[in-house]
């Protein structure tokens, strides 16, 4: 058996192509997978959900949108879809176990009409892998039960104290009910494996219990393999699938009772998409994940979000941004990206224009067909934005805000943070800049500037003083503030930014002091420019 593999993986390196065998397909040598999260159904519902009168829109007219809705991920070169079929024990497809339907899936059960049979046949028409997605402990509307499964309304004892809304994974019976539900669904349909969502909302046990119950996890990990080699085995098809979606750093991942090296060790998974909750992190250390996953089939696929920060509620990450976030992950070991969110781009940005731009579907997918390749991701511009994205902590329960804050009053006033760019500036064919907002320093103060421990010249410094701040139909609310802009292009010495890790260091170097407060030094961006 392991003789064949090899020589079916030489025959592919030789013909120029490279043999995914954990997903049975093959793609084209150099080239990264990409995955689609329709989290909550929402590439396809919003597109009757939000019909008016809803009830023009028959059985027929939603199994079109689904299986359109389809065909255009497949054009643009999707490989997985991965699709939310359980909520809150609600599912998309009727069940025995969890009998309660999915709100946005009522209607086309009404007319008859079976989602899951249609979106996964369709994706098997088309070549894309289809994946049952669990949201494993969904909290929207927290506490209330009343829109919650009845297995949740029948036992409210087992809801978590410390993240309401959510069930204690640390009772059998919650584990069980979850199980049942998995192996029916592999009894009814053809899936080619499910996707964990552990990030909709983190939390499986009682918030500061997750490390102490996780081999409970991982039991259960383990009995969703055995079920889906069982399912394999009756269908006598490859390896089904298991992936899932897990925060962003080994330490969270403790934290709440998943552990992914053991995971990975023992085979139980198929991949892992690092993400955090709900926004893009160009400085997401998927390196951890990548060395558990050296020398074993698990990949390593991280996410990206439409959206940018907390507060940032108008704006959405550009292909640009996009393509920055990729050629760091893919830097980094990474095999792929996942979406999240992605509809955000046509239907789902809750800002002025919500429900969004009607073009952009099906236009924004087209973003998704360059970062498959790195190297045309290495011949278009990259946007960095280097925010920090939680104002406070995240659901996680992880502070990640890394604005430098200089204060007035004390007898240090510097301060430094870290940002990963896989770029290297010494290419005469890039041109870049890095710029950063200081809130709070006035037009008679200044900053020393530092990137890697080397002082910035002042000839390579553009300073901007905005009275006005920043609103919040520009982005984050911020007051008044002084823009930097650094040509990175320096012509007498080189620059110091290195391809990989590096620091900026920032240093008040006079002060008013009669004003007290602090300088907060936010949005870090570099843009770089492909010149040829």
């Amino acid at each position: 058996m392991y003789g064949r593999m090899i020589v079916t993986l030489l025959m592919a390196t030789w013909t120029g192509w490279t043999l995914d065998w954990m997903h049975g397909e093959e793609v084209p040598a150099g080239e990264r997978r990409i995955l689609y999260n329709s989290d909550g159904g929402e590439a396809f519902a919003d597109f009757w959900t939000a019909a008016a009168p809803l009830e023009e829109i028959d059985g027929a007219r939603m199994k079109t949108i689904m299986e359109n809705s389809v065909d255009e991920m497949a054009k643009v070169g999707v490989n997985t879809l991965a699709t939310c079929v359980w909520d809150r024990f609600q599912t998309m497809a009727p069940s025995q176990v969890c009998p309660d339907p999915m709100q946005k899936y009522i209607a086309p059960r009404e007319a008859g009409l079976d989602p899951l049979e249609t979106i996964s046949g369709r994706c098997h028409q088309r070549g894309i892998e289809f994946l049952a997605c669990l949201r494993m402990n969904d909290r929207h509307r927290g506490g209330d039960v009343a829109n919650k499964g009845q297995f949740i309304r029948d036992n409210p004892q087992w809801l978590l104290e410390g993240a309401p809304g959510g069930m204690d994974y640390a009772q059998p019976q919650v584990r069980e009910q979850v199980l049942q539900f998995i192996e029916e669904l592999l009894d009814q349909y053809e899936v080619d494996g499910l996707e964990f969502d552990y990030m909709r909302w983190c939390h499986m046990f009682e918030p500061g219990e997750g490390s102490q119950h996780s081999h409970l996890m991982t039991d259960f990990v383990d009995k969703t393999r055995e079920l889906l080699a069982v399912a394999a085995q009756r269908r006598k098809c490859r390896r089904l699938v298991l992936g899932v979606r897990v925060p962003q750093t080994l330490r969270e991942c403790h934290h709440l009772g998943f552990d992914v090296a053991t995971w990975i060790r023992k085979g139980l998974i198929d991949y892992v998409v690092p993400t955090d909750f709900f926004y893009t992190d160009p400085n997401t250390n998927i390196e951890d994940f990548v060395k558990l996953a050296q020398g074993t089939p698990c990949k390593i696929y991280p996410a990206i979000h439409p959206m940018i920060c907390e507060g940032n509620r108008p704006n959405l990450n550009s292909p640009a941004n996009y393509r920055a976030v990729a050629r760091n992950f893919y830097a980094s070991g990474a095999d792929g990206v996942e979406t999240y969110n992605y509809q955000y781009h046509w239907a789902g940005n809750h800002a002025a224009g919500y429900p969004g731009p009607a073009y952009m579907w099906p236009a924004a997918l087209g973003y998704l067909r360059e970062l498959r390749d790195p190297t045309l991701i290495a011949q278009r511009d990259r946007h960095y934005r280097f925010y920090q994205i939680w104002e406070q902590k995240s659901p996680v329960g992880v502070v990640k805000n890394q604005r430098i804050k200089l204060n007035r009053g004390q007898p240090d006033l510097q301060g430094r943070r870290h940002f990963y760019l896989a770029e290297d500036l010494s290419d005469p064919g890039l041109r870049a800049t890095l710029q950063f907002k200081a809130v709070g320093l006035t037009q008679k103060e200044a900053l020393e500037i530092h990137l890697n421990g080397i002082k910035v010249p002042s000839r390579y410094i553009i300073r901007k003083f905005d009275e006005d701040g920043q609103n919040q139909w520009q982005g984050r609310r911020l007051d008044a503030f002084c823009w930097y802009i650094i040509d990175l292009n320096w012509k007498t010495i080189n620059v110091p930014l290195v391809c990989g890790d590096n620091e900026i260091g920032i240093r008040l170097i006079s002060t008013e002091d009669e004003r007290g407060g602090r300088v907060e030094v936010s949005e870090l961006e570099v843009y770089v420019y492909v010149r040829s």
